[in-house]
């Protein structure tokens, strides 16, 4: 019997084998991002791999990545999944993943990729993951059918942000395109305190956690405009996800909408083109800069795939007519030079500009709230304190401030 069910083990494993299966874990779940996950699932299949998509639906990945550590640790991990940021060197410090030096060094990835994306994809000297995307994330996407019917301008400062949403919610209109979800409520906070602070401040209190910085008048008054916001939009709100306010924000039942360029896919997804009736401007900053997140495929250790299939697998999602494909679908740029943008949306356009400008004067700063910049554990403590204050009306500011500055006294960030 032993032997009966060691054979048909041995079997399975070949027969999956001789299919070239690709178990592909990720979150992308809206219909702009299940159109871009269908991009990775054709390429593949018409390069002779069979992909098995497996999407996990939940805000920011959160579920996704507990599923990945779950399926890791019994020893089952999938063969390509999605991660962002930091969680790349951990996966490689541990052993996981795959090294992708060969199709690096086949593909010039030293010479042809952003150098933001070479640090990030790196562990070791080794590059340990396919960088795909990079996600802007400060920008407030307006329907302006909303503000012409009430004859209100874009805002161009956070004061005038929330004199607009007032004036909006006296006329009966809920302003602010938000799902009472953690990741979008600390995401809207996120841009708050970079459009006051700027990119020095935002990288000193919210990434390096420096006790001075966070305890300064700049945090109170973030605070105090995320408060200001909070009181105009919490009545209205519901636990809908961010791509169901992109769609209240495209039908005309809110105004405005504070996230990432995802929701460009989304709302060619939905009308086939970008609208004539939305655009995107960068949040209100006092200095201009860029707030990003990275897509990244890992392609992990497992008895089905070997490092010579990994890195056949890395080629494919890649080669820079992938990269451009699944980026136009995604509404993100790609992290290679090489890559044209001809046909892109304006916003992605607009972005790439943006970005290579923020490079220059070195105001690049990854999000805090979307696995970019802090351990996970410093991440999921923050948007705790931030949301909460958000919801709770008796939470004072300097509780916030002082939660916070125990996090970067404590071994939390370790």
């Amino acid at each position: 019997m032993r032997l009966i069910i060691t054979a048909l083990f041995i079997g399975s494993v070949f027969s999956a084998q001789a299919r070239q299966d690709v178990h592909f874990l990720h979150w992308w779940t809206s219909q702009g991002e299940a159109k871009s996950a269908a991009v990775v699932k054709r390429t593949l299949q018409e390069a002779g791999f069979d992909v098995i998509n497996v999407p996990v639906r939940g805000g920011g990945g959160h579920t996704a990545k507990s599923i990945l550590q779950a399926r890791a640790i019994a020893g089952n991990p999938p063969d390509m999944a999605l991660l962002e940021g930091p969680a790349i060197k951990s996966w490689a410090a541990l052993g996981f993943l795959h090294s992708l030096n060969t199709v690096a060094s086949n593909n010039q990835w030293d010479k042809n990729l952003l150098p933001l994306a070479r640090d990030i994809h790196q562990f070791k000297g080794e590059y340990v993951a396919v960088p795909i995307t990079i996600h802007r994330l400060n920008w407030v996407w307006v329907n302006h059918d909303v503000l012409n019917r009430y004859q209100l301008k874009v805002p161009q400062t956070w004061d005038q942000m929330i004199k607009v949403f007032q004036q909006l919610k006296q006329r009966g209109i809920a302003p602010l395109a938000l799902g009472n979800e953690p990741w979008q409520v600390v995401q809207l906070f996120e841009n708050i305190a970079f459009g006051l602070g700027g990119p020095d401040y935002y990288r000193r209190a919210f990434i390096e956690l420096e006790p001075d910085v966070l305890d300064s008048p700049l945090t109170l008054e973030a605070l105090d405009k995320f408060r200001q916001i909070s009181s105009i939009v919490l009545p209205d709100l519901t636990n809908q996800r961010w791509e169901e306010a992109t769609q209240e924000l495209l039908s005309g039942k809110r105004a405005f909408q504070i996230t990432g360029d995802w929701v460009a896919g989304e709302l060619m997804a939905i009308e086939g083109k970008f609208p004539d009736s939305i655009s995107c401007y960068p949040t209100p900053s006092n200095q201009p800069g860029f707030i990003y997140n990275m897509d990244s495929f890992a392609l992990f250790k497992n008895p089905l795939l070997d490092e010579e299939r990994a890195n056949q697998v890395a080629g494919i999602v890649s080669n820079p007519e992938f990269l451009r494909e699944f980026n136009l679908a995604k509404g993100a740029i790609p992290a290679r030079t090489d890559v044209s943008l001809s046909g892109f949306n304006v916003c992605s356009l607009q972005s790439r500009r943006d970005f290579n400008t923020a490079d220059q004067l070195g105001t690049l700063v990854p999000s805090i709230i979307d696995s970019m910049a802090v351990s996970p554990l410093i991440e999921k403590a923050a948007t705790s304190e931030l949301f909460r204050f958000f919801n709770d009306p008796s939470m004072t500011a300097e509780s916030v401030i002082l939660h916070m500055k125990s996090m970067g006294n404590s071994d939390i960030n370790l």
